[in-house]
């Protein structure tokens, strides 16, 4: 009897010994199970709370940027206003008699020659459309057009065109010029000058104030005299 005493304690120290060890590992288990879920919401808690200061940021500074958006397109609209949606050759035949008058009538063209525009900055249409400026929505192309005038001047008259270049109606750059004094005393050579324009930026274009030749069949080119037969003269 006493020997099946000690195999009964025996039994039930080794069971509550076996629980106790099956309760520690689920408890160890359990823990690290929570320990790495509390890591996690740890993470999650901590990207929250940095979206919600960039989120809070932004509000507080709204208003900021707003201003700081008008702003900007209020720039770009004063830089494009310099401009137009196109040069044409009549463009450069009208700045030929803006640098007459601004020679005082001393500038006597020979020639004067035209270039194919050339595209010299180019802004993609994907930027354009980043942006998200609602009246820009295009690729927007800057434009080059050169001409060139070739003649003779005074000294005085050519001081007179470089100030009509400078601050006349067009947007001039010089590309180059090369004068020489010829053996009558003037200075003679060209000026290439660089008109520049912009498209894709909902611009106009305004065509220079040049009179329109007058049209029609009688005395088209002004011609006086009798050396012209009518189409009765020619008839039978």
């Amino acid at each position: 009897m006493k020997n099946v005493k000690i195999d009964e304690k025996s039994k039930f120290f080794t069971t509550v010994f076996l629980m106790v060890v099956l309760c520690g590992v689920a408890f160890f288990l359990g823990y690290r199970k929570f320990e790495a879920k509390a890591a996690e919401l740890d993470v999650d808690s901590s990207n929250l709370e940095a979206r919600i200061a960039e989120l809070e940021q932004y509000f507080l500074t709204e208003e900021q940027n707003k201003a700081d958006t008008e702003k900007m397109i209020a720039s770009m609209d004063e830089i494009f206003s310099h401009y137009q949606a196109v040069v044409r050759s009549e463009d450069g035949i009208f700045e030929a008699y803006n640098l007459v008058r601004g020679s005082e009538e001393k500038l006597e063209l020979t020639s004067i020659g035209f270039e194919s525009p050339s595209i010299i900055k180019q802004v993609p249409e994907e930027t354009v459309v980043a942006a998200d400026i609602e009246k820009y929505q295009d690729e927007i192309d800057f434009y080059s057009y050169n001409v060139t005038y070739e003649g003779r001047i005074t000294y005085e008259g050519l001081k007179g065109m470089i100030r009509e270049i400078a601050n006349g109606d067009y947007n001039l750059a010089i590309g180059q010029m090369k004068y020489q004094i010829n053996p009558e005393g003037y200075i003679e050579g060209s000026s290439q000058l660089s008109f520049y324009f912009v498209q894709g930026a909902g611009l106009d274009y305004t065509a220079p104030p040049v009179n329109e030749y007058e049209t029609g069949l009688e005395n088209l080119f002004g011609i006086s005299g009798s050396g012209f037969a009518s189409s009765e003269d020619t008839e039978g």
